[in-house]
């Protein structure tokens, strides 16, 4: 239940770092954004990845591999047409 808090805790200031970055322009963002994307794409291969080829079969593996690699492309689309 502490690291659940602690979890809690590290989400609310990064909201309110966020928020507080919005009003200083495109050098604040252009150093959240790589970190933000960065933390997502870790816990996409650390932590779910294992899971996904642990749990199922190839085919669904690699179908799920595809899944998170198209996010990743997502993220990339999202961050140069913004």
């Amino acid at each position: 239940m502490l690291l659940q808090l602690l979890t809690a805790v590290a989400a609310l200031a990064g909201a309110a770092c966020s928020l507080l970055a919005e009003g200083s322009g495109a050098g604040a963002i252009s150093g959240i954004l790589p970190f933000t994307a960065g933390g997502f794409i870790y816990l996409g291969t650390v932590s779910v990845l294992p899971e996904i080829l642990r749990s199922s079969g190839p085919a669904q593996a690699l179908l799920q591999l595809l899944a998170l690699l198209a996010g990743v492309a997502m993220m990339l689309l999202i961050a140069h047409y913004e």
